[in-house]
């Protein structure tokens, strides 16, 4: 056999004292490899360009196998080579042989009845000794991520924020390993999702440069839409954005009328949350949907001042129009990243409201999350929006042989312990814990078929024409409001008679 051609499915690799480290040319041989880049000292000088490094087997031809810790990954190399050091860490005993004036080296092993002859390996005329390589069966290699490869992750991850909000980001959470020394350059990084889903035009000049405000003394909002394709019952969504922390919130809307009902909700929420901060003023858009008697009416008796923008002036309501387009920034490339419809906007907008907590703003350093909370958040649980989860079947519905697990498709999380996932067939939304789901951040699942997927794709329109017309303004709103203080009343009336049982 020509010793330059080597036998199908193996490698000529030469065996040489000289060498330091073994070096490999194909990914196949690593179980775990660490993508770096370095150079290696050779006769010629530092111009040898490694492209990773890890734990690689080989197998020589009679069957004996090595395993390399610290194998190099050079695919540009003109040959193979196995350093002495490495198989004498497998424990093997190297010597030379002549045989019918050929010479070999001996690769042995001492075992209870003497000396165990493990490989033959032949020379050539040069005086080098080869042999030929082949990968273990099975073998499945790990690669593990540093740098870019790591920053695009957590870019999908975090919602698509630009290199200095990801530097803002990561310096302000725990949960990760990034280190923003690090990072990409913005004309090393390009992000497909990004340069298509987001067109941002930069303001003159930054007109108010702090506002000496504390905590909910003001919050602001406003609606977007209507949007079309609907996302289920919903065609809009409500923010509320607070005036110093930048905290915000965001709801869903099938209709205008509902939205005093939830802005009433959240307001008795956070009164229950932070009793110790009084909401002072509430400044929302002069549209119909922000006119409400009862509501006035409840905020005059709590002592909240209801100011209403100038008509067809939005810089007076600015907070909340800009965070409206932060949130739309961040869903469209979330959408674009993955297999979903657009009808799925309204996951991908509350997967993006709650990313917008993450990322401080241009008048703090820290997140708003951090200023409420005061402790820096965690970002381990985040994961790629639209990326497939697999989920633990209920005990009733699986059996003994079958599955124990099912695909999903996740679009957010509740709180870092629960996620959301979608049932790919159906589009039903569900829940599950994090600590029992596995994710598939490679794949990306597209609901009902990739058929269907191509079928329904189209583009969102965030303020469809149109619409205003059929859905008109009704007395619902009024009522939904007028409900949710008699209840409110009704909770302070069983607080006042119920008895006060100590413990």
């Amino acid at each position: 056999m020509s010793k330059d051609i080597a036998p199908i499915g193996e490698e000529l690799c030469l065996v040489d004292s000289g060498t330091t480290n073994s070096i490999l040319r194909e990914i196949k041989y690593f179980q775990t490899l660490k993508k770096r880049e370095g150079k290696v000292l050779t006769i010629a000088g530092r111009d040898t360009v490694i492209v990773g490094s890890g734990r690689a087997t080989i197998t020589l031809p009679m069957g004996t196998q090595i395993t390399i810790e610290d194998a190099l990954l050079y695919p540009d190399s003109t040959r193979t080579l196995l350093s002495y050091r490495d198989i004498r860490q497998n424990g093997f005993h190297i010597e030379t042989h002549m045989d019918n004036r050929e010479e070999f080296l001996l690769l042995t092993k001492q075992n209870g009845y003497g000396k165990r002859i493990c490989e033959k390996i032949p020379s050539l005329t040069s005086g080098l000794y080869y042999t030929y390589i082949k990968p273990i069966a099975h073998v499945a290699y790990k690669v593990i991520f540093q740098n870019v490869d790591a920053f695009h992750t957590w870019h999908d991850r975090l919602g698509h924020p630009g290199i200095g909000m990801m530097r803002k980001i990561i310096g302000n959470s725990i949960g990760h390993h990034l280190i923003t020394d690090k990072f990409s350059k913005s004309s090393d990084f390009v992000c497909t999702a990004c340069a298509t889903g987001k067109l941002i035009l930069r303001p003159s000049y930054l007109k108010i440069r702090a506002e000496p405000l504390k905590f909910l003394e003001r919050i602001q909002g406003d609606i977007c839409g209507p949007i079309v394709p609907r996302s289920g019952p919903f065609r809009y969504f409500m923010v509320l954005i607070d005036a110093s922390t930048r905290w915000s919130h965001v709801c869903l809307l099938s209709t205008r009328n509902h939205a005093f009902a939830k802005l009433m909700s959240q307001i008795i929420r956070l009164k229950a949350n932070y009793p110790e901060h009084r909401i002072q003023s509430i400044r929302m858009d002069n549209a119909a949907e922000f006119t409400s008697h009862a509501f006035d009416d409840y905020c005059m008796a709590l002592g909240i001042q209801v100011q209403h923008s100038v008509p067809y002036v939005h810089t007076q309501n600015g907070l909340a129009e800009s965070l409206i387009k932060r949130i739309k920034l961040i869903a469209r490339p979330l959408l674009m990243n993955c297999k979903l419809p657009s009808s799925c906007w309204g996951h991908a907008v509350l997967h993006a409201a709650d990313l917008v907590q993450l990322r401080p703003t241009a008048y703090h350093e820290t997140s708003p999350m951090q200023l409420v909370r005061g402790n820096p958040p965690s970002i381990s649980h985040l994961r790629k929006f639209g990326c497939a989860v697999y989920i633990p079947i209920t005990p009733p519905q699986r059996t003994a042989m079958g599955p124990h697990r099912k695909v999903g498709i996740y679009v957010g999380f509740k709180s870092p312990s629960i996620i959301k996932y979608l049932e790919p067939l159906t589009g039903d939304l569900f829940t599950a814990r994090f600590a029992d789901s596995i994710f598939d951040e490679e794949h990306f699942p597209a609901l009902g078929g990739e058929f269907k997927y191509q079928k329904e794709c189209q583009e969102i329109d965030w303020d469809a024409q149109g619409f205003p017309a059929s859905d008109p303004r009704t007395t619902e709103a009024e009522l939904q409001v007028q409900k949710i203080i008699h209840l409110q009343r009704l909770e302070i009336t069983c607080q006042i008679h119920l008895p006060i049982i100590k413990v």
